[in-house]
C-alpha cells in the first residue's frame, strides 16, 4: 500500500539544540517546510505538550532531558547525530527515536527526516496497540473458557453453539467477546439476562 506523504506547513517542532551551525540550519529547513519552531538549551524534563515532532542533540542528551518514559515518546523524535562513541548510541537508540539526522547538517535531509519519523510513529503507535491488544486478549482466556462452560451448563448446548451465542451478544453489545465472558464469569447467576434475547431464543428452544 503507497503511503502519502504528509503536509507538514503548521505543525510544531520543538529543537533541543544548542545555537550553533547545525542548529541554525534545521531551524531554516523547518521554517521552509512551514513548520512553527521553538528552540530550547539547556533543557530539562521536556514535555511534548503542543508539539507535534521533536529534534533532540543526540550528543548532549542525558537521562532526564525528557519527562516521559524512555522507550515510549508521545511524538515522533528526531535524533541530531555526530558521535559515533558505542555510549552515545546506545543511550539515543534508548530514548527511541523515529528518525535520524547526522551532523553536520546540510541543506537536505530535514524532510526526509520529518516524513519517516511521523511514518514510523504511527506504524509504531499500532503497532503497540496491537500487542497490547493481544495481550489483553491472553489474559481474558480463562474468563472465556469459564463463560463458555457456564453458557453449555445453563443452556445444555455445546461448546461451539455457546461460542456462537457469545458472539452474537458482543456484536449486539459492541464489545469485546473477552469483556461479555468476563461479565459472565464474575456475575454466572445473570447469564441469561446478559445474553439478552439470544439466551431467551435457546431457552425456548429447549423447552
Amino acid at each position: 500500500m503507497r503511503t502519502t506523504l504528509p503536509n507538514f506547513r503548521g505543525c510544531r517542532a520543538l529543537v533541543l539544540h544548542r545555537s550553533d551551525s547545525n542548529s541554525a540550519t534545521l531551524i531554516r529547513q523547518l521554517k521552509s517546510l512551514g513548520l512553527e519552531v521553538e528552540v530550547r538549551w539547556p533543557a530539562d524534563a521536556v514535555r511534548a505538550d503542543g508539539f507535534d515532532v521533536a529534534f533532540f542533540d543526540a550528543d548532549l542528551g542525558y537521562d532526564g532531558l525528557f519527562s516521559w518514559p524512555s522507550d515510549r515518546p508521545p511524538i515522533p523524535l528526531v535524533a541530531m547525530m555526530g558521535s559515533e562513541a558505542p555510549g552515545r548510541i546506545e543511550w539515543t537508540l534508548s530514548q527511541a527515536p523515529s528518525a535520524y539526522l547526522i551532523k553536520p547538517i546540510g541543506s537536505t535531509g530535514v524532510f526526509s527526516a520529518l516524513a519517516i519519523a511521523f511514518h514510523t510513529f504511527q506504524t509504531q503507535g499500532q503497532l503497540n496497540e496491537t500487542v497490547a491488544d493481544l495481550t489483553r486478549r491472553v489474559k481474558a482466556r480463562p474468563a472465556l473458557f469459564k463463560a463458555l462452560l457456564i453458557v453449555m451448563e445453563r443452556f445444555g448446548i455445546g461448546d461451539a453453539e455457546a461460542y456462537q451465542l457469545l458472539r452474537s451478544e458482543s456484536m449486539n453489545r459492541r464489545i469485546s467477546i473477552e469483556d461479555l465472558s468476563q461479565m459472565i464469569a464474575v456475575k454466572p447467576e445473570a447469564t441469561v439476562s446478559i445474553l439478552g434475547d439470544g439466551g431467551k431464543r435457546v431457552l425456548r428452544r429447549a423447552t
